[in-house]
């Protein structure tokens, strides 16, 4: 099973991910009071590895062993991977919006977004009940609306960022990294998901759609890992002004003893 992993690079997108998760949780450990923004976003890059290695390994499984010890699944929809991919878009998206929501003033655009969401979840289910696309291939409606309601609160957030001081420390702002790498990842990407039953048959677009993918990947958890990396060094220079400030203070208080 894992020959094919190997053999087929499968692991290109796995690696930028693991990288990404690993900053996070650095710089998640190195923060003596960080914010709930910045633990979901923390949170959700884990949960994304270890759902994308799962979904990953069940599919291979599938492949290669055709379920072996549970052959009953094989007669179900749930031998496809197509549903775990679905659902894993339905969750990264509302927690992604959710994050963006976190660094919004107004409650009433942070309202807007909760209710754009939960909208969201609630349509992505009927359709999926209406139809049968949630275990034969990507949902566009889920990848669709999904990738408009991140967009639209990347948006609200810019204008959140512009309207403020916020602006002024824009070079450290983690989750200006975060939308940059989401929103180029979900406008690359996005296309080619709506068109992914197509790949077992052409092997053209097979190859495009690795390179569209892995490129958008790259892209996407280098922005997250920098913007943590950043934060990092940001957090550690304030941590050495505060040791050179407090540092006189000692000095003369033991001259004067």
């Amino acid at each position: 099973m894992w020959e094919i992993f190997i053999s087929n690079q499968l692991y290109i997108s796995y690696i930028f991910e693991i990288l990404a998760a690993l900053a996070g949780l650095f710089y998640l450990f190195k923060s003596r009071s960080p914010g709930r923004d910045v633990k979901l976003l923390v949170y959700l890059l884990v949960f994304i590895f270890v759902y994308d290695i799962t979904a990953l390994s069940w599919g291979l499984y599938g492949h290669v062993y055709d379920f072996k010890y549970l052959e009953f699944v094989n007669d179900s929809p749930f031998a496809s991977h197509f549903w775990i991919a679905n659902a894993g878009n339905i969750i990264s998206v509302a927690l992604f919006s959710n994050y963006f929501a976190l660094q919004l003033a107004s409650l009433r655009r942070r309202k807007f977004i909760y209710i754009l969401i939960g909208l969201y979840m609630l349509s992505s289910v009927v359709s999926f009940g209406i139809g049968d696309a949630f275990f034969k291939t990507t949902s566009p409606f889920g990848y669709i609306f999904g990738t408009f309601i991140i967009s639209l609160s990347i948006g609200l957030y810019y204008l959140e960022l512009v309207g403020t001081e916020r602006i002024l420390r824009f070079k450290t702002e983690l989750a200006l990294y975060i939308s940059i790498g989401l929103l180029v990842r979900q406008l690359c990407a996005t296309p080619i998901f709506l068109f992914q039953k197509f790949i077992a048959e052409n092997p053209e677009f097979r190859e495009v759609y690795n390179y569209v993918l892995d490129g958008s990947n790259f892209f996407m958890y280098t922005m997250f890992a920098a913007g943590f990396i950043i934060k990092y060094l940001e957090l550690r220079k304030k941590n050495n002004k505060g040791g050179k400030m407090q540092k006189p203070v000692l000095d003369n208080a033991k001259n004067t003893l």
